[in-house]
């Protein structure tokens, strides 16, 4: 009787299962606005087809095309962050299948990683080899400009007693890029992401500046508000200063992390081996000291080798026990681009929550800011 009712109970949640998401019974008790954001996030982070080139190979495309090629605005260094577009030229057949990636660091060719295919075995997949070699950091389809698949932006290619012959398609998108230290390229695939193979591929671009102080967080070390400590990333593993207050400075002491302190077992190694690293760099933090509550200062980070941070303002915090410290605190907040770009993991509402933090604190609804987590 015993293995009777056991397996009742398991035909029970067998079917509770297979009838879907458990909690499809709790969203018609949901606000709409929760339902549907709900919806748009498991859209963001779902295991996509874009999430999963890591498992694809990576050839080049039978395209004799002469004519077609990919560039870029910009072959100067680049900046800290700025917006680049992208130009697709002398395209023959415009296909929804198109599609342009970002890559660092630019070798994206396979020939350099087949030792990395034990670590495939992490994803289960046994598919022949050559994988992609290095993840995209974000991708847009090349239809992302409207006028790509009318070919609005036409270019004649060839005449014949002054009468066009021969026309093609072009095409432009825009990437935002920030300084993540290591070069990159614009790739041109077809194929879509789920059989995606290499068209053509742009110039490398390097950054003006790849161990420039960034990134600069600030965080309150006990309730006195004497002392608040700063962090920030940096190519440069040298420690640094934070200058602040009228001549008064700190120095940064310094860690990192890399490839072997991702969780890994010794028979199936993390993604992080090979397709899902990208070198974080050095990671300052330094403490300024004597500080008085509910003050303004100025204060920047770096180093003369290096580069420094523009000057900034802080205030900081009232002593504790005060009453007239106004804040506002949220989790994890997540990320999202700027651009119109597929990344990796996407949180649709991060960019709102910080429009929305800014708007009060200009606007002088709080005094502080503090992030919860990680």
């Amino acid at each position: 009787m015993e293995i009777f009712r056991v397996l009742r109970i398991f035909l029970v949640f067998t079917v509770f299962f297979l009838m879907g998401d458990p909690y499809c019974f709790l969203s018609s008790s949901l606000p709409e606005r929760l339902v549907k954001s709900r919806a748009a996030h498991h859209n963001y982070t779902a295991i996509s087809e874009f999430r999963l080139l890591n498992r694809k190979t990576l050839e080049y495309c039978p395209d004799p095309n002469p004519y077609l090629q990919i560039t870029t605005s910009s072959t100067a260094k680049l900046f800290d962050e700025e917006y680049i577009t992208v130009n697709i030229a002398g395209v023959l057949l415009p296909s929804t299948h198109h599609w342009v990636a970002m890559i660092s660091p630019s070798h994206s060719s396979v020939a350099a990683c087949l030792e990395n295919a034990i670590l495939y075995a992490q994803t289960g997949d046994t598919a022949s080899l050559p994988l992609l070699c290095h993840y995209p950091v974000k991708a847009q389809y090349v239809s992302n400009d409207t006028d790509y698949l009318s070919c609005k932006k036409k270019e004649c290619k060839e005449k014949v007693n002054g009468i066009c012959v021969l026309s093609t398609c072009g095409a432009s998108l825009s990437f935002h890029v920030i300084n993540i230290r290591t070069d990159i390229e614009f790739v041109l695939f077809s194929g879509g992401f789920v059989t995606p193979c290499i068209l053509r591929r742009s110039q490398p671009l390097t950054f003006a500046n790849p161990n420039k102080p960034l990134y600069g967080h600030l965080s309150s070390t006990d309730s006195t508000a004497n002392s608040m400590r700063v962090t920030w990333v940096s190519g440069n593993q040298q420690p640094q200063n934070v200058q602040y207050g009228n001549g008064k400075s700190a120095t940064s002491l310094v860690s990192t992390f890399s490839q072997t302190d991702m969780c890994n077992t010794f028979y199936l190694q993390s993604p992080a081996k090979d397709f899902g690293w990208h070198d974080p760099g050095y990671i300052h933090s330094a403490v300024m000291t004597g500080l008085n509550p509910s003050t303004k200062y100025s204060y920047r980070y770096g180093s003369d080798s290096s580069g420094w941070s523009n000057w900034t303002t802080l205030k900081t915090p009232p002593a504790g026990g005060s009453d007239e410290l106004k804040f506002l605190a949220f989790g994890d907040m997540g990320k999202a681009p700027r651009d119109n770009s597929t990344e990796h993991y996407i949180q649709p509402g991060s960019l709102s929550v910080i429009e929305a933090m800014a708007d009060e604190l200009s606007s002088g609804g709080v005094d502080s800011i503090f992030h919860i987590g990680d």
